[in-house]
């Protein structure tokens, strides 16, 4: 079929993932096996006429527009989508981490919170067996409130040194802040905001997808920004810790427990056995 079978395919990948659909969810509406998605969207071949209709109504298109022959037809090239945070942004952040090519940047500059660990189990588990293997930058910035929340950090810190895992403290110590904004920004290009890691057990609350030239300058341009401030805590491994040890103290450790601090820290385990949160 070519060159118009694979356009259609992009079209119908990108507007899969404007909706925030994986495949198998595709998969399971129409009633096809989850190599049949994969193969329409590489453009092997393209769906049955009894599936077309039923394929645009998912994916919020005219069934004309989804098969045009124009390039690219019914497709802005930006979305943006509400989201279920409980529900609907686990899946979401699995897709979206398991098809970064290169980067993955988070941002935590929000209110004081506590992240249920089950919420985020697969994401974690994918980001450590990436940043193991060496083929995932990932970058984070955060306003530390507790000690406890750093320690988990420097967990990560140890458990990543010699990795491409970098932490930036962020106006540490702070005790009260008008909540901001958290999310995360894969290779510069798709973008999650939002503040599902606000409550235990995690509540029904709107997020944004946002994908598209637009935002990317923009969250580009505001990453910049944020990253030239704050105090690198890793700079130099975790062979030297004096930059977490100094937030540490800024926070209120007495300087007698760091040696135990940092011990707890080698130890630390999430109750379900996977790395710190990221």
């Amino acid at each position: 079929m070519g060159e118009r079978a694979q356009a259609i395919g992009r079209r119908i990948r990108r507007l899969r993932e404007s909706k925030g659909l994986s495949r198998q969810d595709i998969a399971s509406h129409l009633g096809v096996d989850l190599t049949a998605i994969s193969a329409w969207e590489r453009g092997d071949y393209l769906p049955r006429e009894g599936r077309r209709v039923r394929l645009g109504a998912m994916l919020g298109i005219d069934v004309g527009s989804l098969f045009a022959e124009e390039q690219d037809a019914g497709v802005t090239g930006q979305s943006a989508s509400l989201l279920d945070t409980a529900g609907e942004l686990p899946g979401i952040l699995r897709e979206l981490t398991g098809n970064a090519r290169t980067s993955l940047r988070a941002f935590r500059l929000a209110a004081p919170y506590a992240t249920p660990p089950h919420v985020q189990e697969e994401f974690r588990s994918l980001l450590d067996q990436r940043l193991r293997n060496d083929s995932l930058l990932v970058q984070r910035i955060e306003i530390f409130y507790s000690l406890k929340r750093l320690q988990e950090v420097l967990a990560n810190i140890i458990r990543y040194d010699g990795r491409s895992y970098a932490v930036k403290s962020y106006c540490a110590g702070v005790r009260e802040v008008v909540p901001g904004m958290g999310g995360y920004i894969f290779d510069d290009h798709e973008v999650l905001v939002g503040a599902y890691w606000a409550n235990i057990p995690p509540q029904r609350g709107l997020g944004l997808r946002l994908t598209g030239e637009p935002f990317r300058t923009y969250f580009t341009n505001y990453w910049s920004e944020v990253w030239q401030r704050g105090t690198l805590l890793n700079r130099r491994g975790a062979l030297d810790l004096s930059v977490v040890r100094a937030v540490a103290l800024e926070l209120g450790l007495d300087p007698a427990l760091w040696t135990k601090f940092v011990d707890e820290a080698h130890q630390f385990r999430m109750d379900d056995d996977l790395p710190p949160l990221i």
